[in-house]
């Protein structure tokens, strides 16, 4: 499979991360679903990225570096502006309850307080935008893989995704069974991440060559999302300053933390689902 295959899947996800920059910039007050959307398609672009460097000679490489640099920065920006949006989703669930008075004024402080943070943050964020914008950051990442002359180490696509994707299996396996022996909250952490980054990988083998793709299994999908809704209950919870972890709402929290950790254990201490779901066999038109 040649290079251009992949290029043009490039040229695509970086349409979609410009046109999700774009939206957060011409909104006053971006959504949480646009940060999440813009989070998300900075993710598949540094994957992207991460294959076609594999496939450049090491001059060339060097050349993406501080842009990949750029990018990784902005996304961690956004990101955390999303934290915040999830503690104060979090939040809004436990805020109808029943409270003692004093409870209920300090749990709606804390979101009023979260909410000034998260609009303080997506002021900033917009800003930021619009300087890599008129700085030509998008521009140039496209330029690296359409400039002519590009020098490459391998032009067969399809092996340097193969190695991606076992490169993601095997750390998904190492991190599962890390996991497994101590499941301490960086070592979940680390197994939300591997599963994200392979699943990354098998979105983008799917774009770019279906035939040998596989997603990951329901078993797999439902651990990363686990995992995901147990990081945002850390996060929250360890956000909380001193006198607010003793409130029954936080309480409340910790429960559901308790609740869903122990499911998650349980699930570590069985055997390790198949990563991938059986390919479905192509159905074959009926001869006319």
């Amino acid at each position: 499979m040649a290079p251009a295959v992949l290029v043009d899947e490039l040229d695509r996800i970086l349409a979609a991360v410009v046109g999700a920059a774009q939206a957060v910039i011409d909104r006053p007050h971006p959504t949480a679903g646009s940060l999440h959307r813009l989070h998300r398609e900075l993710r598949r672009l540094r994957t992207a990225l991460g294959v076609w460097e594999a496939l450049l000679a090491r001059p060339d490489r060097a050349r993406l570096a501080p842009l990949d640099q750029r990018l990784k920065r902005l996304a961690r920006l956004v990101g955390r502006i999303r934290d915040r949006d999830v503690s104060i989703d979090l939040l809004a669930q436990v805020d109808g309850a029943r409270w003692p008075p004093d409870e209920a004024v300090r749990l709606a402080g804390y979101r009023t307080r979260l909410r000034d943070d998260a609009r303080t943050g997506r002021e900033l964020l917009r800003a930021f935008l619009r300087a890599e914008q008129e700085a030509g950051l998008f521009s140039a990442v496209r330029a690296e893989w359409r400039r002519p002359g590009v020098r490459y180490r391998s032009r067969d696509v399809r092996s340097v995704l193969s190695e991606a994707k076992g490169q993601g299996e095997a750390r998904v396996r190492k991190a599962h069974r890390s996991a497994r022996r101590k499941p301490s909250v960086g070592r979940l952490h680390r197994l939300r991440i591997r599963v994200r980054g392979l699943r990354h990988i098998t979105d983008l083998l799917d774009a770019v060559d279906p035939e040998d793709a596989r997603p990951l299994s329901a078993p797999v999908r439902r651990l990363q999302r686990d995992l995901g809704r147990l990081h945002d209950l850390d996060i929250t919870l360890d956000g909380l300053a001193a006198p607010l972890r003793e409130t029954a709402w936080a309480e409340a929290l910790r429960g559901e933390r308790s609740r869903l950790r122990g499911t998650l254990l349980l699930e570590l201490e069985q055997k390790p689902s198949p990563l991938f779901a059986t390919r479905r066999p192509r159905t074959r038109r009926a001869a006319p």
